[in-house]
């Protein structure tokens, strides 16, 4: 379970400006075993939010209660050192976060294809490599709360299948909580729906109310044609 608490972030600005409001007194409670799927449009603050529930970042004011192990998001480098072989950063995230590292080997070294590539740099990673690795050993930590930020799947077309199985699989057993501003990643996983605008969230008693609260938001939000070749891995943060 996460709870937030009139939960309030600014950036700061350079001089002496206001800075940018980010998100203004949110309150919401996000209940385990649920999948909740967040709409947003570019810039309304997702990002942000996924990185408060994470712990990464720290609100301006109001609280944050978390129960259970919580994921760094789903998809990123976050965690993950670009000199280190995949194996051996499968290893290091394994005991940072309580796991079996045998176990999590095991996992990706099944399931994500990289074969040789598993025991070579992170950083000599193509895009589709990159994609299977990130993918496969977040959703092989056994979290309780699983984040993510646009990419609840990633990767090539086929493995992208498989991931969407995996997901379904994980949602089973623990609580997912992910961003997006495509309707249909709601209309495909989501139990609970939630639409980020303006600076404040509101959540939703259907996902149907809040894909229609979002799309009257901001009409012509139903489903870019171009999202399907969008790469889905967003890296934002550099690899150290």
């Amino acid at each position: 379970m996460i709870v937030l608490d009139r939960v309030t972030k600014r950036y700061r600005a350079h001089g002496a400006g206001a800075g940018k409001l980010v998100l203004d007194d949110l309150s919401a409670v996000f209940e385990p075993g649920r999948t909740i799927g967040i709409l947003g449009r570019r810039g309304a603050g997702k990002s942000t939010l996924i990185r408060l529930l994470s712990g990464a970042m720290h609100p301006d004011s109001g609280r944050i209660f978390r129960q259970g192990r919580v994921s760094f998001p789903v998809g990123t480098a976050g965690p993950f050192i670009s000199t280190m072989t995949g194996r051996e950063n499968a290893w290091f995230v394994s005991r940072i976060y309580g796991a079996d590292p045998a176990e999590v080997i095991r996992f990706v070294e099944t399931h994500s294809g990289l074969r040789r590539d598993f025991d070579r740099p992170f950083s000599s990673y193509t895009g589709d490599k990159r994609g299977r690795f990130l993918f496969t050993i977040a959703y092989a930590l056994p979290f309780d709360i699983y984040l993510a930020d646009e990419s609840v799947i990633g990767g090539p077309p086929g493995f992208r299948d498989w991931c969407e199985r995996l997901v379904d699989a994980r949602r089973r057993q623990a609580t997912l909580i992910f961003t997006t501003r495509r309707p249909r990643m709601l209309r495909r996983f989501a139990d609970d729906g939630a639409v980020l605008a303006d600076s404040r969230l509101a959540v939703f008693e259907t996902v149907r109310d809040a894909i229609m609260a979002f799309k009257a938001d901001e009409p012509g939000a139903e489903d870019d044609p171009q999202a399907e070749d969008e790469e889905v891995w967003d890296d934002d943060d550099p690899l150290p």
